[in-house]
């Protein structure tokens, strides 16, 4: 049986091709872009590197250069004294030491921090000596006096009614 006409099969594997890759990938350009450059989708790009050990490595390749030439740029740009590249520099190879931020942790015990709160409430009474309460103890002594408030103030309001000031 004949072979179906369609589109040539495109190959990524030839010298050629695996230099224009790594001088693509050492400007900086993406498998994406390189992919454009080359004429194919990047799905193409994609699927070929995973088949073929050559593509993949020469995308590696490409990187690795470009990465080279920028750091040797950026290295002799800060010997010659360009303070911008010089703090980068610091930044980026030493920044436990060069960072603009530092990191600060805190820990906090919170349930600590109540209990000693709670265990600090104190109730002064003026006939008896001074005690520590509890939280529950203090909510019922300030419910107790809320009632006793209320109950004076209904007081207030019938003597009033009747006519008597008070």
């Amino acid at each position: 049986m004949p072979k179906k006409p369609g589109r040539k099969k495109i190959t990524l594997d030839d010298p050629d091709t695996l230099n224009k890759i790594i001088a693509l990938g050492s400007q900086g350009l993406t498998s994406g872009q390189i992919a454009r450059c080359l004429g194919v989708s990047w799905s193409t790009i994609d699927r070929r590197r995973k088949e073929n050990a050559e593509i993949e490595e020469a995308i590696k390749k490409g990187e690795a250069l470009g990465v080279e030439k920028i750091s040797n740029a950026l290295m002799t740009s800060a010997r010659d004294g360009n303070v911008t590249a010089q703090i980068f520099y610091l930044k980026n190879r030493a920044p436990d030491q060069w960072a603009d931020r530092q990191e600060v942790n805190h820990n906090l015990d919170l349930a600590g921090i109540l209990s000693n709160a709670n265990s600090r409430i104190l109730d002064v009474r003026p006939d008896e000596p001074t005690e520590q309460l509890n939280l529950q103890d203090a909510r019922e002594r300030t419910e107790a006096n809320v009632r006793t408030n209320a109950q004076e103030g209904q007081d207030d309001y019938i003597d009033n009614s009747d006519g008597v000031s008070s």
